[in-house]
């Protein structure tokens, strides 16, 4: 197989989860590839021998998969599972994608290696598209366990990084240990195709890099200051490779609210054989399947030992043969990537070559505002940009000008982003599909809350507004939690079902932390 994408995760259990093993969970997850409800096939009978079966194409024109599997279990500890699933290609040739789980010396390993084999022929690989299996997104969104690569912590998930968290960001792009790369993503308004388009990245690239959302106008402004080069472009995204002699290439916002499968493409294309490079042999693999020979070499000792000594013998020089022949072919399968590698460069550079010339983005920071906790010229403009969906009460804007909440800038970034909420849930119509606390939390980094008990026990959760009745202001935007009561951040609103609007009546500190 001409391998053309790897990913290998080192997989512990998350705190707190003592069962079951990390290596049965990766199993558990790997079972969906042989479709058990039509198959029959459980995790059970994978461990139980090897096998092969065929999984009817879903819709019409797919392909049939052929899923096969090999199990080694040589003692508690030392077992594995490798299955490989394959599919004819439309120009010949078979695509295959192999998973392996290997549990050796206390160490437990996911390993995913996509690509093509041409049936003997010395052809190049052209596969269109690499997207992750099902089961590597469903392993790093399993909250059982932990995904790592070296000391970078692997998830599926994009990270989305307020102005208080950019030293985080930054200590992390410039970290000597780290080795994948981080796809920075600008987004301004904090909810919109730039945020989608993170979203979708987080997915199709993990294992292949990072991605990190940098939300709102301040913390844009906040993380160009500390550069001199190499500028996030607003509401684009820029590749930070892990040294930082290397160019990082950036993509504007045109591309972020143009066709984002292509980009991912692109992207994709461009990491994959990266991958190759940088993973080699799948060493625990290995390892497994070595001790499964050493164990079957130790039941015949002692039955035909002067034999047995000249297996060994013989079983340890074809050992050494393999190894050679293996590091030859890591040689070339590095040499295959490179070469890739340089005919996509030079692809790009003739395609830039054909276009307008393009500049590095420049640096496009605001004027940084002179009191960052004067929001007078900022309550209606939130409105507006909500299209009405957003209101404040005069007793909002009151508490606010009284409060003395520590983290101006915070609760500005919050509002910003709690006025496109209230935007996209007026579009809808409400209607979301889902729960409220979900669609906020799944879209940006607020944390909702609908309802807040003691703030009913104290009766502060009513207020009138307009002279037409009282609105029940429980639902909440909270601001840190178990702090002191002076820096709890609250922001209190109504829901208007009927106006699809949300009535804003308490902006600053908890109502009764204090």
């Amino acid at each position: 197989m001409q391998q053309l994408y790897v990913v290998g995760l080192e997989v512990t259990l998350a705190d707190g989860c003592s069962a079951p093993s990390a290596f049965e969970r990766l199993m558990a997850h790997m079972e969906q590839h042989v479709s058990p409800v039509a198959s029959g096939v459980s995790t059970a009978e994978l461990m139980s021998g090897k096998g092969e079966v065929v999984i009817p194409g879903y819709g019409q024109g797919r392909p049939d998969q052929h899923v096969s599997w090999l199990p080694v279990t040589v003692a508690d500890g030392v077992r594995a599972l490798r299955m490989d699933i394959g599919q004819d290609l439309p120009k010949g040739g078979r695509f295959l994608c192999q998973l392996t789980a290997s549990e050796y010396g206390g160490t437990t390993g996911f390993r995913v290696v996509m690509g093509r084999e041409s049936g003997g022929l010395l052809a190049p690989a052209t596969v269109e598209e690499l997207r992750p299996p099902r089961s590597l997104n469903s392993v790093m969104q399993d909250s059982g366990l932990r995904c790592a690569d070296g000391l970078d912590v692997i998830t599926a998930k994009e990270n989305s990084t307020l102005t208080s968290q950019l030293p985080s960001v930054r200590d992390h792009l410039f970290s000597p240990g780290r080795r994948l790369p981080v796809l920075l993503i600008s987004s301004i308004r904090t909810v919109g195709p730039p945020a989608v388009f993170a979203r979708k990245a987080a997915r199709r690239l993990a294992g292949l890099a990072h991605v990190v959302v940098v939300s709102g106008w301040l913390a844009f402004d906040s993380f160009n200051a500390g550069l001199e080069r190499n500028l996030l472009p607003r509401d684009g995204a820029r590749l930070y490779w892990p040294t930082v002699e290397a160019r990082a290439p950036w993509w504007g916002s045109a591309d972020l609210y143009g066709d984002h499968d292509a980009l991912l493409g692109r992207l994709t294309r461009l990491l994959a054989p990266l991958s190759v490079v940088a993973r080699g042999r799948d060493r625990l693999w290995e390892a497994v399947r070595s001790a499964e020979t050493d164990a079957l070499l130790d039941d015949l000792a002692g039955t035909e030992s002067e034999q047995i000594d000249l297996l060994k013998d013989k079983l340890e020089e074809e050992r050494g043969h393999l190894v050679q022949l293996l590091e030859q072919n890591e040689l070339l399968e590095n040499q295959v990537a490179r070469l890739e590698i340089e005919s996509a460069n030079l692809t790009a550079q003739l395609e830039m070559a054909t276009l307008p010339t393009v500049t590095e983005p420049t640096d496009v920071r605001r004027q940084p505002i002179a009191n960052p906790g004067d929001f007078s010229a900022d309550w209606d403009r939130w409105t507006e940009e909500s299209e009405g969906a957003l209101v404040f009460t005069p007793h909002a804007k009151d508490q606010w000008g009284k409060c003395e909440y520590p983290y101006p800038e915070r609760m500005r970034e919050a509002l910003d982003t709690l006025s496109d909420l209230a935007r996209e849930w007026r579009k809808q119509r409400g209607k979301l599909g889902t729960s409220l606390v979900s669609w906020i939390g799944d879209r940006t980094p607020l944390v909702y809350a609908p309802q807040d008990e003691a703030l009913c026990r104290k009766k502060l959760h009513e207020f009138k507004f307009e002279r037409t009745k009282s609105w029940d202001r429980q639902p909440h935007i909270k601001l840190d939690d178990y702090t002191t009561p002076d820096r709890v951040g609250r922001i209190y609103f109504a829901i208007d079902g009927d106006k699809y609007r949300w009535i804003v009546d308490h902006v600053g500190l908890k109502l009764y932390g204090l």
